[in-house]
């Protein structure tokens, strides 16, 4: 009797629940409609936290380095960086007006289906004009990696209003 509880204790402890596939949430409307999401590995924020980094040093080749070479990037006024080479020349222009950029949140995504790794973040940017004026602009990231480099990234901004 005792060999059979045994038995059966070891029969129930090796018996695991079946894995299921991640189900998702959300949805992208493009392709054929049913992509879903789901959480992607931090490695992805640590990425984007370190590109973020390179910026507050002033450090375009590190910048760089975070990006493929054919990195495109959507501004929120319209206007579209194509190529690293594009982008360091609009990063030499744009580290004229000292950016200070405090992330202040980042969510890594995946697709389900396709598997596109994603990553969606905030921004505070503080930016200095010919003045000597401050201002602070929160700016909304939306960013596609490959490989583990930003490939692709929409930019979405609002100036925020001073506290005075």
């Amino acid at each position: 009797m005792k060999k059979y509880i045994l038995l059966f204790a070891i029969l129930l402890a090796s018996c695991t629940a079946p894995v299921e596939e991640p189900n998702g949430s959300g949805y992208w409307a493009g392709g054929d409609g049913n992509e879903k999401f789901v959480n992607a590995s931090d490695e992805l924020t640590e990425i984007y936290s370190q590109w973020v980094q390179a910026h507050n040093d002033k450090d375009i080749e590190k910048v760089l380095s975070f990006e493929t070479d054919s990195i495109t990037i959507a501004l929120a006024n319209g206007s579209v960086i194509k190529g690293s080479e594009e982008h360091a020349e609009s990063l030499s222009n744009y580290f004229e007006s000292n950016p200070n950029w405090n992330l202040y949140w980042a969510l890594p995504y995946v697709g389900v289906n396709n598997g596109e790794e994603w990553i969606i973040a905030g921004q505070n940017v503080t930016t200095t004009n010919n003045d000597g004026e401050e201002s602070v602009t929160q700016i909304m990231i939306d960013a596609q990696f490959i490989d583990g480099r930003l490939n692709y990234i929409i930019a979405y901004d609002k100036e925020l209003q001073s506290q005075d």
